[in-house]
């Protein structure tokens, strides 16, 4: 049998997708076809290199592998005749040999060391590692250099405060010291190369370190950035899922070990093995015209949350581009793979639900699952065989307008305390004037703390909906748990009246809030399953959790009986912009313990742009952001895999001066050599379209984009903060982040300090979403001062 692996460095034309297949097709048929031109390389460093004809132009390299049952190709490049031989034969730094870690067994892709360069400042004993580490030292120190003279630059030419925000971190080392680490207890216990290792302490700084690891195997430089954020060695081989080799194991050829080592989960963050190639698979992948079926692969840590079993439900949590919505894709994928017992066929196709906050979420998680799977069972309709994909308010509705009269006037009877048989939800502007109306007759004894808006919305949401309650002996009886501001009995009282007057008002109009909608349709769900109809689904999958409210939760566990994998939720309670913290076990959702995992490995954000973020988060001394199980959520630990230039924060002194920053970084940007997608994000809707028509006096192309759109190559994206949401660009510039708009006051007016507290804790976790949207670059611009939600630039 003949299979593949694909090593993660190969890039291709597109041009070469269809001859790199045909090559590969036939290899699979008969590798000893003479059309193909299999070589031998005597001059390469590894025996079993090979090259093959991919056409006239292209040879293909490859490593040849061989045991008792398999015939295995890793295929690493794929470059011209001439590139091609050399990849494999000179005598350099780039040459390739396939090895097995002797400590941990994993196959890894080395270049080997070439001789030290003969020059006054080299000797000839100097290691690879030592002189990518002077080199890396000497990158750092230039890179940060380069940003100050450009803040000088722009401060002198445009008249402004541009500041380079920076805050000084301790050597890479420190925390390996702290737990007692040492270079070669790094190799004893993980494998990681001595002379890495060694390198590593001498270090000063995360551009270093990463410049150190550049064309290291990934498991290693994750390895190396979880010890360096405080992970013990314990945590990182939890993480990856590494062993120490048995040395009493029985010895066995180097081919079988490559083989074994190849198909290890933290092998695949380098090679993607694929053991069932045929015509079938090979000619999908032609037709596709993508190599994307051959990468899809994700991080063993996420691996385990995707694919492992539950007695229950289970929840995936994590910072801003840990990865939690690709955990998330790939569980839906793997439970609609799982056929379901069936007493009387024996087994059926499963039903799972993946659903996300908004549509625009929506529509991205489709995106995602057709990228991962462009086969996947969807489903024609909700609870039908497949895979449904839509947000939650979308399949609210659908269950309601599929509902009978009866089961709606029983439902708005639960709910609300009076039947109807119709419904539908109030347009925006509607359900507010519900609310002015109620408090223009609610009672002067009630403080302005009470009778606001903000208390009341929260109040009926998660007290009066979370909890079922329809009259006042509920409401008097009930744990207002996770409610800041407290209320005596009389008050209690008071507040019922408020309560039940707009929950009458919407059985009469036959028009709900949006969360009674989705409290409605899980009691539709509840009285068909109390009359035999069965469950919706037999999986949920729930991404973006955090911004779900009591409605929404009644719902999702309404839509499948509680059993093994029955509801997976994955939340970052950091970025929690809607709503209120609820606490999940209330409705019958438990994940504590082992049920839940945490993600700590940023792949989007570099190094600087998430400290940056971190820092927006941190705030008041004792400031608590609470997850699903209402415990408070860290973020000791969270890293990123890349580093690049440092936030800039420029204060300026009109809009004028606004807008020459933004002409001068967006044009920067856009003159770049790079792939750039610009993202200018701001507080309120009303600024977009002065932002758009700013940036079109300084001759940008800005488009107002929504719904998780993004704006062409040429073109730049401006949105909302909340509208950022789920998105991610190159570069982002956050524009108008002053004190007068960031956090808006009126929003506070009238409120408690503890409701003042928890709607500046979501300004502030609005901040850390639009600031992690930013791949590369981040700037954030505010006329007068700074908005106090920024970090404080003498922490800089």
């Amino acid at each position: 049998m003949v299979t593949f692996s694909f090593y993660s460095g190969l890039k291709l034309d597109g041009a070469l997708y269809k001859p790199v297949m045909n090559f590969l097709q036939k290899l699979a048929e008969d590798p000893t076809n003479p059309s193909l031109r299999v070589k031998t390389l005597t001059n390469a460093v590894d025996k079993r290199v090979r090259t093959g004809r991919v056409n006239d132009q292209f040879r293909a390299v490859l490593f040849e592998i061989k045991d008792a049952e398999t015939h295995h190709f890793v295929l690493v490049d794929v470059d011209s005749h001439d590139e091609g031989n050399a990849k494999a034969e000179r005598l350099d730094p780039s040459r390739l040999r396939l090895t097995v870690n002797p400590v941990n067994g994993l196959t890894q892709l080395i270049q080997e060391e070439a001789p030290a360069p003969e020059d006054a400042n080299s000797s000839e004993s100097e290691s690879e590692s030592e002189r990518k580490a002077k080199a890396a030292a000497e990158a750092a120190k230039e890179l940060a250099e380069q940003q100050q003279r450009r803040a000088a630059q722009l401060s002198e030419e445009k008249g402004v405060d541009a500041v380079v925000v920076d805050k000084q971190k301790p050597a890479p080392r420190t925390e390996m010291e702290r737990n007692g680490y040492t270079p070669a207890s790094l190799y004893e216990e993980l494998g990681i190369e001595a002379p890495l290792a060694e390198a590593v302490w001498r270090i000063e700084s995360e551009k270093e370190l990463e410049l150190l690891l550049d064309g290291r195997p990934t498991w290693e430089h994750d390895a190396i950035l979880g010890l360096v954020a405080g992970y013990t060695v314990e945590q990182v081989r939890e993480s990856l899922g590494l062993q120490k080799l048995d040395p009493h194991a029985e010895a066995t050829d180097e081919d079988t070990r490559l083989l074994a080592g190849l198909c290890h989960p933290a092998a695949e963050l380098d090679f993607a093995y694929v053991d069932d190639v045929d015509t079938d698979s090979l000619r999908a992948v032609i037709d596709a015209g993508s190599f994307d079926q051959w990468r899809v692969y994700i991080h063993p840590e996420q691996r385990r949350m995707a694919e492992g079993a539950r007695s229950g439900s289970s929840r995936v949590f994590g910072g801003a581009g840990t990865g939690k919505t690709v955990v998330a894709v790939h569980r839906a994928n793997n439970l609609a793979r799982r056929a379901i017992p069936n007493q009387d066929q024996g087994e059926r196709p499963p039903r799972v639900l993946l659903t996300t906050f908004t549509k625009g979420l929506g529509q991205g998680l489709k995106s995602q699952l057709n990228a991962l799977n462009p086969h996947f069972p969807e489903a024609q309709n909700p609870g039908e065989d497949g895979i449904w994909v839509d947000n939650v308010d979308a399949v609210v509705r659908q269950v309601l307008n599929l509902a009978s009269p009866t089961e709606v006037e029983e439902a708005t009877r639960r709910v609300l305390g009076h039947p109807a048989p119709r419904v539908r939800p109030y347009l925006e502007r509607d359900a507010e004037q519900v609310w002015e109306t109620v408090l223009e007759s609610a009672s002067e004894e009630l403080p302005r703390s009470i009778a606001n808006l903000t208390f009341l919305q929260q109040e009926y949401e998660g007290v009066v909906l979370a909890n079922g309650i329809t009259d006042q002996a509920g409401y008097l009886k009930v744990a207002r748990t996770g409610r800041g501001t407290p209320l005596n009995r009389k008050q209690r009282k008071l507040v019922w009246e408020i309560m039940q007057s707009v929950m009458q008002t919407q059985a009469v109009d036959g028009q709900l809030f949006w969360p009674t909608m989705s409290a409605i349709g899980a009691e539709v769900l509840n009285v068909r399953y109390e009359n035999g109809g069965g469950s919706l689904f037999d999986h949920v999958v729930v991404d973006e959790a955090q911004d779900f409210n009591a409605g929404h939760w009644r719902f999702l566990r309404a839509c499948v009986a509680e059993g093994p994998n029955d509801i997976f939720i994955a939340e970052d309670s950091h970025q929690r912009i809607y709503g209120q913290p609820l606490r999940l076990s209330r409705f019958g959702i438990s994940t504590r313990g082992r049920a839940s995992s945490r993600l700590t490995l940023n792949y989007r954000t570099t190094k600087e742009n998430l400290e940056y973020a971190l820092r927006i988060l941190a705030g008041e001394e004792g400031l608590a952001y609470l997850d699903g199980e209402g415990e408070a959520d860290s973020v000791a630990g969270y890293r990123s895999a890349r580093t690049g230039p440092q936030p800039y924060l420029v204060r300026v002194d009109s809009e004028e001066q606004e807008f020459d920053v933004a002409d001068h970084y967006i044009s920067q940007w856009l003159d770049s050599d790079r792939d750039v997608h610009i993202g200018v994000m701001c507080r309120t809707r009303g600024q977009i379209s002065r932002v758009v028509s700013g940036l079109a006096d300084k001759g940008i192309d800005a488009v107002a984009t929504r719904n998780a759109e993004r704006a062409s190559h040429e073109q730049v994206s401006v949105m909302t903060m909340h509208g950022a949401k789920g998105m991610e660009f190159t570069h982002v510039l956050l524009m108008g982040v002053g004190k007068d708009l960031m956090p808006l006051r009126f929003r506070l007016k009238d409120l408690s300090e503890e409701d003042a507290q928890e709607a500046l804790q979501r300004e502030r976790s609005l901040l850390y979403v639009a600031a992690s949207r930013a791949r590369d670059e981040l700037v954030i611009t505010a006329t007068g001062e700074p908005s106090d939600l920024l970090p404080d630039s003498a922490e800089s």
